[in-house]
């Protein structure tokens, strides 16, 4: 038996939303979840690919209308497994009646973070 989960996925720094198979079942995702850092957050924020497992983006008639997107997401259905993915200060996991903020790992702005994220994976250049 395939117990993978599916969850609707909100993100709001691109205004799509998407199917999301994180490719775990719902206690790994939630494991998962529980266990990310602020910088995982803003990589997920700036390449929305970086998720593990697939996504398959969904058509929508409200682009760039958030309260309109939020009104009319999926996340009042049940059974429900919905994430809205935007920075770490708003980013929540719904998980039929459980919510799961995603909760801060360090006091930094997340402008910080990206640029230490940005300036980790720049390579030196050589000095001539």
């Amino acid at each position: 038996m395939n117990n993978e989960i599916e969850i609707f996925l909100n993100e709001e720094y691109g205004y799509r939303t998407y199917t999301w198979k994180p490719g775990m079942n719902e206690e790994q995702f939630i494991t998962w979840w529980q266990n990310l850092s602020d910088l995982d957050i803003i990589k997920f924020y700036f390449n929305i690919n970086a998720l593990p497992g697939t996504l398959k983006l969904n058509e929508t008639s409200s682009h760039g209308d958030l309260k309109t997107r939020l009104t009319n997401d999926l996340k009042d259905q049940r059974p429900n497994y919905y994430c809205h993915l935007h920075d770490v200060d708003d980013s929540f996991l719904q998980m039929n009646e459980n919510r799961y903020p995603y909760k801060r790992t360090s006091r930094k702005d997340w402008k910080d973070h990206w640029l230490d994220y940005q300036l980790k994976s720049t390579k030196p250049e050589e000095v001539g």
